[in-house]
C-alpha cells in the first residue's frame, strides 16, 4: 500500500521544550495505523501538528504527496484530512444536526444524503438530531465528533483517543464503527491507549515515548515484544 501520510523528522516544541524530537512515520492508504504511547509522550502533539493546529519547528509532513506542514488547519481539511479530537469536543450549545452541518462548512455541494447515511450508521444521533450536543452521553458525543469529521468526506481520519473515558460496551461500539469505516474504504490514523482493542482493527503500530518513535511493526511483532506486552497488554509472553 502507498503512504497517504508521511511524517519525516518532525520536531514540535512548546517554547523551548521539544515535545516531538524528530518523529518519522507513515500511514498507508487504506490502512488503520495505530500510535501507542504513555501519557505525555507526544501523541496528541503529533496529531495537532499533522492537522495544522501546531506548527512544526522542523521536518516534513506530506499528505497525498503534498507538503502540508506550513498550511493552516482549514487548508488541510480542504486537502482531505479530518481530526476527531481528544475529549469529545462537540459544540455543546448547538444541536446534533447543527454539529454535522458544521463538519461540512467547506463543502459547496449538497450534503443531505451524507447526513442520512451517517444517521443510518449512527441511529442514536438521528434520534437526538435536535438535541443540544452538550446534553448527550459521552458515547453519543464521541459518535457525533466522528460523524462530524466524516461530513468533510476525508481521505484520512485522525482519531485522538476515541475510547478515552468511555464505558466498556461503548468502547466496543466505537471500535465496531472504526472497523466499519475501514471496510468502507477509510484510511485511519488512530491514537489509542486501549491496545487490546486496537489489535483487533489496526494493521500497523507505532510506539512513541518521550517524543521519539521507539517501535514500528505489525500486530504480530507488537504482541511478540515483551516490554510492550507488559506495558500495554498486561501480560508477558513466556
Amino acid at each position: 500500500m502507498n503512504p497517504l501520510l508521511e511524517v519525516r523528522d518532525v520536531v514540535t516544541a512548546y517554547g523551548k521544550i521539544e515535545a516531538l524530537k524528530g518523529v518519522s512515520l507513515s500511514v498507508a492508504e487504506g490502512s488503520i495505523t495505530c500510535l501507542l504511547g504513555p501519557n505525555g509522550a507526544g501523541k496528541s502533539t503529533l496529531m495537532m501538528t499533522i492537522a495544522g493546529i501546531l506548527r512544526p519547528k522542523q521536518g516534513s509532513i506530506r499528505f497525498s504527496g503534498k507538503e502540508i506542514s506550513s498550511l493552516q488547519p482549514h487548508a488541510i481539511v480542504a486537502c482531505g484530512m479530518a481530526l476527531v479530537p481528544e475529549n469529545r469536543l462537540v459544540f455543546p450549545n448547538m444541536s446534533v444536526l447543527e454539529n454535522l452541518h458544521a463538519g461540512a462548512y467547506q463543502r459547496r455541494d449538497a450534503f443531505e444524503d451524507d447526513i442520512e447515511r451517517l444517521f443510518s450508521r449512527f441511529p442514536k444521533l438521528q434520534e437526538r438530531s435536535n438535541q443540544m450536543a452538550g446534553t448527550l452521553s459521552g458515547g453519543e458525543q464521541q459518535m457525533l465528533v466522528v460523524a462530524r469529521a466524516l461530513m468533510s468526506r476525508p481521505k484520512l481520519v485522525l482519531m485522538d483517543e476515541p475510547s478515552l473515558g468511555l464505558a466498556p460496551l461503548v468502547v466496543e461500539e466505537i471500535f465496531r464503527i472504526i472497523g466499519e469505516l475501514h471496510r468502507d474504504g477509510a484510511t485511519i490514523f488512530l491514537v489509542e491507549q486501549n491496545a487490546h482493542m486496537a489489535l483487533k482493527v489496526a494493521q500497523h503500530f507505532y510506539l512513541i515515548e518521550q517524543g521519539k518513535v521507539t517501535f514500528s511493526g505489525d500486530p504480530g511483532s507488537l504482541a511478540e515484544d515483551e516490554v510492550i506486552r507488559r506495558a500495554y497488554l498486561g501480560s508477558v509472553k513466556h
